[in-house]
């Protein structure tokens, strides 16, 4: 086997994408319904062919098309937020071929992050993350990916989420590179969560990647056109990894999209 100093780079393709939830309200020919939307989503993680994806805001209803998508060649991590399969996942799909799973767990955003269904300080409902530590088959070594959604209403519960977050990964990857993508509900930086993420060793893919392809629009256009320079509140943020390319992008197929969120690509080395 080439010893791994030897080992030529071996670039790590990461996609995070809030799905939007599926509501049953909804009609044909709303942009939120979920039965145009879903072919959206299928095609552009196929044509991603992304190593890791993390995903937010999946109800069970929605995780066969997940499923469809990338079944076959990506392992799914995570459960519901109520426990099982009830409620909002934040899923983790990993390459099967690429990567060996050595340990993963879910925990939620509280004061409590054992204790399923646990709600934390203002938080408006549940909040969790996932995360998984591999060894790369490919790259050589192990490292820690982790996905989250931060609550969309309560300030502390943002704050003190992001910092057991990075609490768990710290310990969770013990000196290993670490990847933590989600749904952050804070300005990429300048807000909180950002800085306390930033001051717990993270790095925004945005603020240090070589290349930025496509233009530099906000993450949540809410089906609408996308807009430079407006606010980011989806993330990519690494630790102990150089980031060589990202982008934020609103994929189409026949003139529909697949989300209200846009969807955030990054390619990753080890340094």
């Amino acid at each position: 086997m080439t010893p791994i100093e030897d080992r030529p780079p071996a670039p790590l393709r990461l996609l995070t994408q809030n799905i939007r939830q599926h509501r049953a309200e909804t009609r044909p020919g709303q942009s939120d319904h979920w039965g145009e939307r879903a072919p959206v989503l299928v095609d552009l993680l196929r044509a991603a062919d992304a190593d890791v994806v993390g995903t937010q805001e999946v109800l069970p209803s929605q995780i066969a098309t997940l499923d469809e998508a990338l079944g076959a060649s990506h392992l799914r991590l995570g459960f519901g937020r109520d426990g099982g399969g009830r409620g909002e996942h934040n899923l983790l799909l990993l390459r099967r071929e690429r990567f060996e799973v050595l340990d993963w767990d879910q925990f939620w955003l509280s004061e409590q992050p054992a204790l399923m269904g646990s709600m934390g300080w203002d938080a408006h409902c549940p909040r969790i993350a996932v995360w998984a530590r591999v060894r790369d088959r490919l790259a050589g070594g192990e490292l820690v990916l982790a996905v989250t959604h931060l609550d969309h209403a309560g300030h502390l519960a943002r704050e003190k989420g992001a910092g057991v977050i990075a609490q768990r990964v710290k310990e969770a990857a013990d000196g290993a590179p670490a990847v933590l993508m989600g749904d952050f509900n804070a300005a990429g930086g300048e807000s909180t969560p950002w800085r306390a993420l930033r001051d717990a060793g993270f790095e925004d893919a945005h603020e240090v990647a070589a290349v930025h392809e496509g233009e530099d629009i906000g993450t949540f256009p809410d089906y609408g056109p996308p807009t430079a320079g407006e606010e980011r509140i989806d993330w990519i943020l690494t630790r102990d990894l150089a980031v060589d390319s990202y982008a934020a992008t609103v994929p189409e197929l026949d003139g529909r999209v697949a989300s209200d969120h846009a969807t955030l690509t990054a390619t990753v080395t080890a340094r």
